[in-house]
């Protein structure tokens, strides 16, 4: 298990560009082949290198676990046709048709669980846990619906925005059945998912994380 500090297109935030299950990342075009390496080695997974309604911010709109893909409908045919072609045969894909565009704001997910914003409604949540093939709850974090960029999470830990209530600490943990703990990246940045890729294999940080944030994300998700 491997964690490596990296940036993306010169910005230390890739969480915005990027996604991994433990089956599969997506990334952008144009990232350097040295850092495709990096990304390939610590994770463990294929890359697929894309793009999502034409634009580079595929950890925006994405959000997935080890068994599918679940994109906004905005997505265009070619891009859908080219991920489900690299994906490996077993991962499914769908677009989720919904107002909601930006999924990988609202929706927290793992192979087992997924924690959706108050913002869906009662059947956009169950299409979800369809999709997903997840249980699926609402939950809301320090009054806000982008609960996507509070929590970073894998099937092995949960990181979460320093401010968060010791109530909504010990529900997550109650929920994901994994440990949980407050965290900043990317010196000092409150939200943790914008600054973190990663799967149960390895985890990728925001270049300018430093060296007490990242044993900080070590012990919670690799150790």
């Amino acid at each position: 298990m491997n964690i490596q500090s990296i940036d993306l297109l010169g910005n230390s935030s890739i969480g915005i560009f990027g996604i991994s299950t433990n089956t599969y990342a997506l990334f952008p075009y144009n990232i350097q082949e040295s850092k495709i390496d990096t990304i390939t080695e610590t994770l463990d997974v294929p890359v697929i290198q894309t793009t999502l309604n034409n634009s580079n911010l595929l950890g925006l709109f994405a959000v997935g676990n080890s068994n599918h893909l679940l994109l906004p409908r905005l997505v265009g045919k070619f891009e859908e046709e080219e991920i489900t072609k690299e994906l490996p045969e077993d991962i499914s894909i769908s677009l989720f048709d919904s107002t909601i565009t930006a999924l990988g704001n609202v929706i927290i997910a793992t192979d087992d669980r997924a924690l959706v914003s108050n913002e869906f409604t009662t059947s956009e949540k169950n299409k979800v846990a369809d999709y997903l093939d997840v249980e699926v709850a609402s939950y809301e974090l320090l009054n806000s619906t982008i609960i996507g960029s509070m929590v970073f999470g894998t099937d092995k830990g949960m990181l979460v925005h320093p401010l968060v209530s010791d109530e909504s600490l010990d529900f997550l943990e109650d929920y994901f059945k994994v440990p949980v703990d407050v965290v900043t990246v990317n010196r000092g940045t409150p939200y943790p998912r914008p600054g973190i890729i990663g799967n149960n294999h390895g985890v990728l940080v925001g270049s300018d994380t430093t060296g007490p944030e990242l044993m900080r994300i070590y012990d919670v998700l690799l150790s």
